[in-house]
């Protein structure tokens, strides 16, 4: 058996570590900026609030599910450490992150807006990578699926 293979719960324990790591990198770009921005923008809070209810119920919490059950459903006790994503999800990752810097670095949208979309999608990422802690705590990908149900 290859080094670089491991049992199917620590892929979740990795998976937990990676979107917590990220989310709070995008959450320490946004929130200072929000915080400063906030008292003369109030409008920035309620924005943040909405761009994290969205990605956290119709993005990242799918992808929480979608990526256990896949690795769940998977016939091999171990597999590579980086199969806690699939090779679109890596594109998607990608893509996400340098076009954010891109955006960022090109001061192409301005801070307010960058305020409160950080903000939001840095917490919604963050407490998304708490949900594949659970499911590593609770060693919930190595029970059979339920039937018709998710996590």
């Amino acid at each position: 058996m290859s080094r670089v293979h491991i049992p199917k719960n620590q892929l979740m324990l990795i998976a937990g570590l990676v979107w917590c790591a990220a989310g709070g990198m995008v959450t320490m770009i946004g929130l200072p900026l929000e915080l400063g921005l906030a008292p003369h923008e109030l409008v920035l809070i309620p924005l943040a609030l909405v761009i994290f209810l969205a990605f956290y119920f119709m993005v990242f919490s799918k992808l929480v599910l979608k990526h256990t059950s896949r690795i769940r459903a998977h016939p091999a006790d171990r597999l590579p450490f980086w199969n806690f994503f699939n090779l679109p999800s890596w594109i998607v990752m990608f893509v996400m992150m340098g076009g954010g810097m891109a955006l960022r670095f090109s001061h192409v949208m301005p801070d307010d807006a960058i305020a409160f979309f950080y903000s939001g999608l840095g917490v919604a990422l963050l407490l998304c990578g708490v949900r594949f802690l659970n499911v590593f705590a609770h060693k919930t990908v190595l029970e059979p699926p339920p039937a018709g149900a998710g996590i």
